[in-house]
């Protein structure tokens, strides 16, 4: 039967032409299906939950030129260097208030030297210059997109890394990761830097805000920095006229058209300036709950003998983060980091909930990974670590910070009434996250660009709309994954206090659903790649939901496999 005939006899059967309405009808069903997931995730999910699509927009020339106004912002740390480098994008002058007098006249090189001191308990520990930052000189966790935020902003961002040697910390982020006792291996493990591979810097908090400040100063002239401390919120009709600043030489007012809170933990205008202007705010906003947790880092200087004889897959230079992180379904709620820095330096971390036992020697770390869920799956090169640390332990110079995780908290601004329409908070200001997830800084990036993103949508005039409610409202669903997923870890711990009104069992199902998806990926790589995509917040976190992963837990719950 030649092709004609066939096409004819298939027409002509009752049966056939039933079979292929049905094959279209199926057909079409899954190309609607699909097309649906794509419009959902890209075109709604995406642009809502992430920075993904805003982050591209950061330093491009903004249309109709910039506003004629003055941005005055409370607090000089990461948060008000980032918010100073997007609004001098968008506005004439920018003004940073910062306490610290010698972050605003040292804090753009790296000290050579450093103060330390010996503890009575006969370690020795460190004197920071920055004396409002928990841990200076640990590790930031930097997660890919704060790397795409700051390459952007800062389009000579390599010439400044290589001023601060800085240049062989970028690197593809390569995380050995070890949870309920098992480890996997991120995706990018054996990739090269190249373009739209995720990236990240291992850099301590003193680089990274060392190298931020040098940035901002050298690319943006109309920033300028003042040595005070603001006290207080100038109230001028509806809105703020700017604030009142406490110098060495007298109480001054500074001028502004838009107010930016980066005070940090400290919240000045949630606790005082606000309220104390006319605006405000009910002490509902802000949530709160205290997981009561202790971890210590010890920072050792690595010689060449160690780092040459450390057999650590691929060479020291691109060591990965080792990360054994506490399992509460298994009961183990201590932990253990290990990452390389800049300068030889390589900083290890133990600590957790329940009173963990502090490690000031290689003698106490060795003793105290040894005791953990999970330590038999350990990689040789990290035992092989140990030895050459104690046996070096002289030439290596360690000091250690001790840190107490105190209360947590979010600021919920977008539901506040009657907020001055030119006032926004970020960073700290807004929420509080616990540090040992390592997402402060790239929770931060996430309000700079979303108020990048704000600021692009307005008219080149004053005064301002109502800038407050349209960063806070953009804000809020951006964050509240992080608040939700680190809180329903910490609530897995019997010693965490919850919010108020909520008990441990809140949320439990999230951390639960994140733990099963983990241990899918150890056999679906498809799945760990989804994971691994939402935790390095290069995904929205409605990803781990997706049909895909439902259908194979719920398979794995019902039938086993």
């Amino acid at each position: 039967m030649d092709v004609d005939h066939w096409i004819q006899y298939t027409l002509n059967d009752p049966r056939a032409s039933k079979t292929i309405k049905a094959l279209g009808v199926a057909t079409s069903a899954a190309v609607i299906y699909k097309l649906a997931g794509y419009v959902l995730r890209e075109l709604i999910l995406v642009p809502k939950l992430t920075i993904l699509k805003d982050v591209e927009e950061l330093h491009k020339p903004r249309k109709g030129g910039r506003i004629p106004g003055r941005v005055v912002i409370c607090g000089g740390s990461v948060g008000g260097m980032l918010a100073a480098a997007v609004c001098a994008d968008h506005f004439e002058s920018v003004l940073i208030v910062e306490s610290e007098a010698w972050a605003n006249e040292q804090g753009s090189e790296i000290p050579e030297r450093r103060q330390y001191r010996t503890t009575s308990d006969g370690y020795q520990a460190i004197v920071p210059p920055r004396t409002r930052v928990m841990q200076y000189y640990v590790a930031n966790f930097l997660q890919p997109p704060l790397y795409m935020a700051l390459s952007r902003l800062f389009p000579k961002l390599p010439e400044q890394m290589d001023h601060f040697g800085l240049g062989s910390t970028l690197a593809v982020m390569r995380l050995i990761f070890r949870y309920g006792g098992v480890y996997t291996e991120d995706p990018y493990t054996n990739v090269t830097i190249k373009e739209g591979v995720p990236l990240t810097l291992n850099i301590t908090r003193e680089a990274t805000e060392t190298l931020i400040r040098r940035s901002l100063k050298q690319s943006r002239s109309n920033v300028t920095f003042k040595t005070g401390t603001v006290t207080g919120f100038i109230r001028d009709g509806d809105r703020l006229g700017g604030v009142s600043v406490r110098t060495e030489g007298g109480e001054v007012d500074e001028r502004g058209d838009l107010v930016i809170d980066a005070t940090g933990p400290t919240q000045f205008g949630f606790h005082k300036a606000l309220n104390a202007a006319g605006f405000p705010v009910s002490p509902s906003l802000r949530v709160e709950y205290d997981p009561g947790m202790k971890y210590t880092t010890g920072v050792w200087t690595l010689p060449e003998q160690v780092r040459k004889n450390w057999p650590v897959p691929g060479g020291y230079q691109i060591a990965p983060i080792l990360a054994m992180t506490p399992d509460a379904e298994a009961g183990e709620s201590r932990a253990f980091y290990l990452v390389t820095v800049e300068k030889d330096q390589m900083l290890i971390t133990t600590g957790g909930w329940n009173e963990p036992q502090a490690c000031h020697s290689m003698a106490e770390v060795r003793a105290y990974v040894q005791s953990l869920d999970g330590q038999e799956h350990l990689p040789n090169w990290a035992w092989t670590l140990f030895d050459l640390l104690e046996e070096h332990e002289a030439e290596c110079t360690p000091f250690y910070t001790d840190a107490k995780v105190g209360p947590l908290n979010w600021v919920r601004w977008q539901m506040a009434e009657g907020l001055p329409p030119n006032f926004i908070a970020i960073g700290d200001a807004i929420m509080k996250l616990n540090p040992v997830y390592g997402q402060g800084i790239t929770k931060t990036c996430i309000d700079i660009t979303t108020l990048d993103a704000v600021l692009r949508r307005i008219q080149s005039k004053l005064p301002l709309p109502n800038v407050s409610k349209l960063f806070f409202d953009r804000e809020a669903p951006r964050v509240e994954g992080l608040w939700d997923g680190t809180r329903a870890n910490d609530y897995g711990w019997p010693g965490t206090i919850p919010v108020e009104g909520e008990d441990l069992d809140h949320n439990a199902f999230m951390r639960k659903w994140g733990r099963d998806c983990i241990f899918l990926g150890r056999k679906d790589s498809a799945i760990h790649r989804i994971w691994w995509s939402v935790n390095m917040m290069v995904a929205p976190g409605t990803d781990l939901f997706s049909p895909r992963i439902v259908v194979k837990m719920m398979r794995k719950k019902w039938l086993g496999w």
